[in-house]
């Protein structure tokens, strides 16, 4: 039976046909000074210690800047600080901020206002999402403003992953904002920032507007990933919420919209059309079978070993992506600054079916727990399931509601999952995602959380590489989990725009995007 054939098999009846439903939100005419985004879902708003999530971050990008941010190979360069020096023991990072920088309002940057956002965000009321991880893991004892342009963080003790923390996406690239933008009762007003745009109007469940910031002072760096050169090249870029995919579609062919995330199974559509264009980039998002290394039957790593041997990953991740992406046999993304090339996967369905042989199996049931909230979930497992009984091994799937599956994952009780972990831009993320002591952890080898404590602390790429090579070498010997592919992030644009590119970041950047 040909690749393309097991495909076509496990995959049969699976895949819908998107229809074209009604727009869910208004959409506007365009002008030739603004650019409109569609968003799937309305942002949850621009407090960044109470309101925002993923997709407030595609407006909050454009408005707000932290002192550090990450780079389109994942490294983590100045924004608003023009150098940062590390201390000898690795606990205090020293900040320069770069000149001529201005708030919205037209104040001047400051350490000042670095320390009093600092204090805003790690506020007792705040639930900033990473207050926790700079009061525990990398706690952060004082910050200190001794001149004007000076700020310095004393950590408690040595952390090489204080930088990739403080540059996070989701802790809203820890921004600087200015006082005003809280009332004297400690109320929110307005997200007042130094970005390339200001925030306009909002319409909640409609659009949010963001406008030029003239005064806006570029760096002098190429521009990369949130950080680098961004200037604002139109005046008015319009988020629009516009939920549903065959409606976000209809918008790019209209003209309607000029930017919008698709499907992988909307890709080959948007490229036949003359007017459009795709924009692709590989993500850290991580998508792979976990297997229950404690479990009786998958104890036997020579099991393990033969599931790994049946998978034909690149079969696996041209299958659920319409034959857009290749296969991984690694958790770390290409795009990553610790990525090596692997050696190829393991897969021969002779050597699959020689281990088990020698494992003494006996047709023993393996279940592999899946969700239809996730369709790549769902859809890898039917492609798994048939390559592992093709080669003799009696696979189910468990198909449960999400929330379900997840209880299993927390706690470690299952023998497969068909599972996808959301991206990490830190480059001992990729590892960090498996491998620890939890339950949830599916790689609890003592030797291999030895490794990824000591990357961790590494604050030298080089070093950090090494032993993310090492952890590749034991996750092949020990099987805890078969890597499957990572994800590609997909744009459909408009002709109308030049200068637009994806980023591993999943972020629409409108700076340096001009309009023809």
């Amino acid at each position: 039976m040909s690749r393309a054939d097991l495909i076509r098999i496990a995959l049969a009846g699976t895949v819908g046909f998107f229809g074209f439903g009604a727009l869910i939100a208004p959409l506007y005419a365009q002008k030739m000074d603004r650019i409109t985004v569609a968003l799937a879902e309305d942002i949850r708003g621009l407090d960044p210690r109470r309101e925002r999530d993923g997709m407030s971050d595609e407006a909050h990008i454009h408005v707000v800047e932290g002192l550090v941010a990450y780079s389109d190979t994942l490294e983590v360069v100045p924004v608003l600080a023009k150098s940062v020096e590390t201390s000898d023991d690795g606990r205090v990072y020293t900040f320069t901020l770069r000149d001529g920088v201005k708030f919205h309002n037209g104040a001047p940057l400051t350490s000042e206002e670095v320390k009093w956002s600092w204090s805003h965000l790690n506020a007792e009321d705040s639930i900033w999402r990473c207050k926790a991880v700079f009061e525990g893991p990398i706690k952060v004892e004082s910050v200190e403003a001794p001149d004007a342009a000076t700020v310095v963080f004393t950590l408690a003790e040595p952390s090489g992953s204080f930088l990739y923390n403080l540059a996070r996406t989701d802790c809203a690239q820890t921004p600087v904002l200015h006082p005003d933008s809280v009332a004297d009762d400690g109320s929110w007003r307005k997200v007042i920032g130094t970005g390339p745009f200001t925030l306009g109007e909002r319409r909640i469940g409609e659009y949010v507007d963001i406008h030029r910031f003239d005064d806006y002072q570029p760096s002098d760096e190429p521009a990369s990933g949130l950080a680098g050169k961004k200037e604002a090249l139109v005046d008015h870029v319009r988020f629009s919420v516009v939920s549903d995919q065959a409606a976000r579609t209809v918008g790019l062919r209209s003209g309607d919209i000029d930017v919008a995330l698709i499907t992988a199974e909307s890709v080959q559509q948007i490229e036949a059309d003359p007017k459009l264009r795709v924009a692709t980039a590989p993500t850290t998002v991580w998508y792979s079978l976990l297997l229950g290394v404690s479990d009786p039957l998958l104890e036997d790593v020579r099991i393990r070993k033969a599931i790994a041997a049946a998978i034909d990953i690149d079969a696996v991740a041209q299958g659920v992506s319409f034959g857009q992406w290749s296969g991984s046999s690694t958790p770390v993304s290409p795009s990553s600054s610790i990525y090596e090339e692997p050696a190829d996967a393991p897969y021969s369905i002779e050597k699959a079916k020689a281990l088990l042989a020698e494992a003494g199996y006996a047709g023993q049931p393996i279940k592999i727990m899946a969700n239809k909230a996730y369709s790549q979930m769902f859809d890898q497992a039917v492609i798994i399931q048939a390559m592992l009984q093709q080669v003799g091994i009696n696979a189910t799937i468990e198909t449960l509601e999400w929330g379900l599956q997840l209880e299993h994952y927390s706690k470690g009780t299952y023998q497969a999952q068909s599972f996808g972990y959301s991206g990490r831009f830190d480059p001992m993320g990729a590892w960090e995602r498996i491998v620890g002591p939890e339950p949830r952890k599916v790689w609890q080898d003592p030797e291999a959380i030895e490794l990824l404590n000591a990357g961790m602390k590494a604050t030298d790429t080089a070093r950090m590489k090494d032993i993310s090579n090492q952890l590749y070498a034991k996750f092949v010997e020990e099987v805890p989990a078969v890597s499957l592919y990572h994800v590609q992030v997909a744009y459909g644009v408009s002709d109308r725009l030049q200068g637009f590119d994806a980023s591993p970041l999943e972020a629409i950047r409108l700076w340096n995007v001009s309009v023809k």
